[in-house]
């Protein structure tokens, strides 16, 4: 029973959104870094679909780290300059040892206009 360390090798900040001044006497909702753990970062699946006239890319990440008891489903993981969305957060055999999130990154890409 475990996680082997050696497979926690990429860095994955957890951000959250807070609530931010935004100078005017009102309130905004900013992406501010919670902390920084280890984590595996491994794809699972990936998705192609039409929304709308434009072509969109969504790929499906299982990241393994150590338990984190505050982590929200709200929350975002940043990865090398990209961002994933949780969809779901999964405490693995309920021990609170080590949990696996399931989370989605999503790529657009404009189709080009016919000629």
């Amino acid at each position: 029973m475990g996680i082997n360390a050696g497979r926690l090798r990429h860095k994955v900040t957890i951000c959250r959104y807070i609530e931010a001044d935004d100078g005017l006497g009102g309130t905004v909702n900013k992406l501010a870094p919670l902390r920084t753990v280890y984590a595996e970062m491994r794809p699972t699946r990936g998705r192609e679909y039409l929304e709308y006239f434009k072509e969109q890319h969504e790929l499906t990440y299982k990241c393994t780290m150590r338990y984190q008891k505050d982590l929200r489903e709200t929350d975002v993981l940043m990865f090398k300059g990209r961002q994933f969305l949780i969809a779901s957060n999964i405490n693995v055999l309920e021990i609170g040892y080590y949990q696996e999130v399931i989370c989605t990154e999503r790529r657009e890409k404009s189709r080009q206009e016919a000629e």
